[in-house]
């Protein structure tokens, strides 16, 4: 069973690739802020994959 914010996958040659998953509201705001986040941690983590996950908040 697969667990918490990460996983791993092989990529097409074989090679182990960390996928970390970010979850995020839909909203401009949210996204620019998630996106920032996301760009900092490729340059910091050159070989890790994103997934990006939007969900619907309603209040």
């Amino acid at each position: 069973m697969e667990e918490g914010p990460y996983k791993y996958i092989r990529d097409g040659n074989g090679k182990v690739i960390r996928v970390i998953r970010i979850g995020t509201r839909k909203s401009q705001l949210a996204r620019i802020q998630t996106d920032s986040v996301a760009d900092k941690l490729k340059e910091l983590y050159p070989d890790i994959h994103l997934d990006l996950i939007c969900a619907n908040v309603m209040t």
